[in-house]
């Protein structure tokens, strides 16, 4: 399945560096429980997503040098669709844009805001140094 989820990404445009995932199994499996990663939720609007996926690649350059971040994309078609797309709640509509901290800490940016919330996201739970605990407690995954 991963294989047609990959082949939708490469007719989509969304950049190679954007890992595809079928749902929160993919996510349990392929992120590490101390990793931080950026998922991009596609929606119909194939262009927006792309551009969104540009955008975040733009923004992680504004990170610290030694920052480790995953980046991750689902699209429509994608199995686990659904429930992933259904804790998103951004007024926008969709692309969404998730920071993933572990594989379980489900937090939605503002896309209109994007540069300054991964770098945000990432100084609050992605810096080793300076990584705050207690997630479950701001993650959608788990209080919706």
């Amino acid at each position: 399945m991963i294989t047609t989820v990959l082949a939708a990404i490469l007719l989509t445009g969304i950049p190679e560096a954007f890992n595809p995932v079928s749902g929160f199994a993919d996510l349990d499996f392929y992120a590490t429980p101390d990793g931080f990663s950026l998922l991009l939720v596609v929606g119909d609007d194939l262009a927006a997503a792309e551009e969104t996926a540009m955008e975040l690649l733009s923004a992680l350059d504004s990170l610290p040098e030694c920052a480790e971040v995953g980046l991750w994309v689902i699209l429509p078609e994608a199995e686990g669709y659904a429930e992933v797309a259904g804790l998103c709640c951004s007024p926008g509509g969709y692309p969404v844009v998730v920071s993933l901290v572990g594989h379980c800490g489900f937090l939605e940016l503002d896309r209109e805001y994007i540069v300054s919330e991964v770098i945000d996201s990432w100084a609050t739970w992605g810096d080793p140094g300076s990584r705050r605990t207690g997630i479950c407690n701001f993650c959608r995954r788990c209080n919706t």
